[in-house]
């Protein structure tokens, strides 16, 4: 699977690590900015390497608000998303 904009992924490392977040857009392909809504909101997105995300298989479609990309990663912690990965990345989402 390819990052793209709009991607749901699990960090893997730092002190982010476990949670998700939104991919808002694709610098390069090592590098792409990531947010939450909370701790990093969509107008201060963190740069994070690729190589330290986890991909799943749900995505954003048209989230414009911090309020919005909250509540939608909040539903895929609790089990309202339908599309997500193994259960290993659904046992992470749900103890972030």
């Amino acid at each position: 699977m390819e990052i793209t904009r709009g991607s749901v992924v699990i960090a893997k490392a730092g002190r982010d690590k476990g949670k998700a977040f939104a991919v808002i857009e694709v610098q390069s392909d090592r590098e792409v900015l990531i947010a939450d809504g909370k701790r990093r909101p969509i107008e201060h997105p963190k740069r994070k390497n690729v190589i330290h995300l986890q991909m799943t298989r749900t995505t954003v479609d048209c989230i414009t608000t911090n309020r919005q990309l909250r509540h939608f990663l909040q539903n895929c912690r609790v089990g309202a998303c339908s599309h997500r990965d193994a259960e290993g990345v659904e046992n992470r989402i749900q103890e972030a």
